[in-house]
């Protein structure tokens, strides 16, 4: 993991712009997912945030 620490510490800059272009924001300035985005209909997570959430017995 040293070597991905340091990848991210020399390229910060690229790596925070990059993904600031492929972010998009709402009006107030908040990161959102469109409906038509394609990860928006990837339900394979909703089963795992149920056993997150679920109480503990």
């Amino acid at each position: 993991m040293k070597n991905f620490s340091e990848f991210v510490k020399a390229n910060k800059a690229e790596i925070y712009a990059l993904a600031k272009e492929n972010t998009r924001y709402n009006e107030d300035g908040v990161a959102v997912i469109s409906r038509d985005d394609t990860w928006f209909y990837e339900d394979e997570w909703d089963e795992y945030f149920k056993k997150l959430t679920a109480p503990v017995t």
